[in-house]
């Protein structure tokens, strides 16, 4: 039995022993593989980081480790001047377009003014025949729109501006008209009521019109771009409510008269009531605008007034002659409020255009200015970066050579010369100048 125990024993041991040098020899394939992969890793990544990354024309391939970064500012003389130059050329660049798009309203302007002639003078003509025709017969009395009242207590006034600024004094201009005339009219104990068209003239109630006697009656009618009809006949309705009803005695204009592209009067004009007898504007002038030699320019014409149409003494009126009158002088009411309309729109265009144009002006001046100081400070910067590389250059000098050694932080203008005087006296200098390669032994240099 002892035997055979110590048998069972030896064996137990035996395959133990065996078990874990199996055990070994399973391992070891692992961590050679472990190795081989973190070897291949390494030799990756070495081979990525040794990669070129640029090419030079003489030294060839370069590392990114053979590159030094320079600390030498590139392009720094003035960021933000040269960022203020071209914002001054775009500003310019922006203005100069609004001219070219104001010059083309004007020339709408122009154009409807054309379109709306033949009427407006067919209607005058029209309208001073029946006038010649009743003549005497009582007419202001029949028409209300012709009845003068015998004492002007109220006066409506429809004060014309823009609804934008960019154009000069143009609203201005207006608005101190708007001023001297209510302040006149207050003097005289005239109750004045204020319609706005555009929105500029209702922006300086509180501002320029401060502390003046006057009703705001909250009209107010935008300026349009494309001028028509309608936009005349609503400003006329309201215009000819006001003095029919008997709220106002009297309605006037104030509204800037164009006179060529360069200048506009502002000017206080009557439309109601009308009169009999200068049923016309006597200064009555069309524009007309055009260019010469790439500039603009205005050409005016005056009109003569429209002749009375003859109607002749056994013409038969379906309605008595007032009737139609009275129907035609609102039509000749909006003729009227929709030429003042062309006229203030040519005038504040033609303000833009002169605005614009001086912005312009004033961008290149202020650009070629400051580019002249950016060049400025740019060559003092290159002047200050060769001054620096000579001085180092010249630090490096050998003082022991015989051109003598660098000028000291002591020696000055006339220090140098005083030296340069003793050496003429003493005659130490040579007769004939000396060149540089007097100064170098070439078998010492090669």
């Amino acid at each position: 039995s002892s035997h055979f125990g110590s048998s069972e024993f030896w064996w137990k041991s035996r395959t133990a022993a065996m078990m874990v040098a199996m055990g070994t020899s399973s391992r070891r394939p692992k961590l050679k593989v472990g190795l081989l992969v973190s070897l291949g890793v390494v030799f990756i990544l070495r081979c990525l980081h040794d990669v070129p990354s640029a090419v030079g024309f003489v030294t060839g391939p370069t590392s990114r480790k053979d590159r030094q970064t320079s600390t030498v500012a590139r392009n720094g003389v003035d960021k933000a001047l040269k960022e203020r130059i071209v914002s001054v050329q775009k500003t310019g660049k922006l203005t100069d377009a609004m001219r070219l798009v104001a010059a083309a309203k004007v020339r709408r302007a122009q154009d409807g003014v054309t379109k709306s002639r033949p009427f407006s003078d067919e209607l005058t003509s029209m309208i001073k025949g029946l006038v010649k025709k009743l003549k005497g017969s009582g007419l202001e009395a029949e028409l209300p729109m012709l009845r003068v009242p015998e004492k002007v207590k109220s006066v409506a006034i429809v004060l014309f501006t823009g609804d934008r600024g960019l154009c000069g004094g143009y609203n201005s201009f207006n608005i101190k008209k708007a001023k001297f005339r209510i302040e006149a009219l207050n003097k005289e104990g005239i109750k004045v009521k204020l319609l706005w068209v555009g929105k500029k003239g209702r922006m300086a109630k509180n501002s320029k019109l401060a502390g003046l006697d006057f009703e705001d009656t909250g009209k107010q009618f935008k300026m349009p771009d494309t001028i028509t009809a309608t936009s005349a006949n609503v400003i006329g309705e309201e215009v000819r409510s006001l003095f029919l009803s008997g709220e106002v005695d009297k309605v006037e204009v104030i509204y800037a008269k164009f006179i060529n592209l360069l200048m506009s009067e502002s000017q206080i004009r009557s439309v109601l009531p009308l009169s009999a007898t200068g049923i016309e504007d006597p200064e009555d002038e069309t524009f007309k605008m055009t260019s010469e030699d790439g500039k603009l320019k205005v050409e005016k014409e005056k009109r003569k007034s429209p002749k009375a149409k003859e109607i002749e003494s056994d013409v038969i009126f379906d309605q008595p002659p007032e009737t139609i009158l009275n129907s035609m002088l609102p039509l000749y009411l909006n003729s009227q409020l929709l030429s003042i309309l062309f006229e203030s729109s040519a005038s504040e265009l033609s303000a833009r255009m002169n605005a614009m144009k001086a912005a312009t002006d004033n961008a290149q001046e202020v650009a070629k200015a400051l580019t002249s100081v950016y060049n400025k400070k740019r060559q003092a910067a290159i002047t200050q970066e060769i001054s620096e590389i000579s001085a180092g250059a010249l630090a490096l000098e050998d003082a022991s050579r015989p051109e003598g050694p660098a000028l000291s932080i002591v020696d000055n203008d006339e220090s140098v010369a005083a030296d340069f005087e003793k050496e003429l006296e003493d005659g130490d200098l040579p007769d004939m100048p000396v060149g540089p390669w007097d100064f170098i032994d070439l078998q010492t240099e090669v």
